[in-house]
């Protein structure tokens, strides 16, 4: 039973990071749209894999503090994923420009 609830959670955890990109992307893109910092808010779209770790690390570190271990797992696994997608589009965006 308890690895059912493991799985639920890295599920979780996963899904809450997504919600969490597409969060940061809307305000993004609300904030550029809306302001005069277009340049310097375009590079967190572009960069999501390495911008997100500025909200990872703290939610990582505050659902262990809360020994949320699924939850947790998730989050890292979608990280990860977030930030191999980010970097297999750079690449086909890079070798297609050449």
């Amino acid at each position: 039973m308890r690895s059912i609830n493991e799985i639920s959670g890295i599920i979780g955890g996963i899904f809450l990071l997504l919600g969490i990109n597409i969060l940061v992307f809307v305000i993004v893109v609300f904030l550029s749209v809306f302001t005069t910092a277009t340049p310097i808010l375009g590079i967190p779209i572009l960069c999501i894999g390495l911008f997100q770790f500025l909200y990872v690390i703290p939610i990582s570190f505050s659902l262990r503090r809360q020994q949320r271990w699924g939850l947790m797992k998730g989050v890292i696994i979608g990280a990860v994923l977030t930030a191999l997608l980010n970097g297999g589009c750079w690449l086909l965006i890079l070798s297609v420009s050449r």
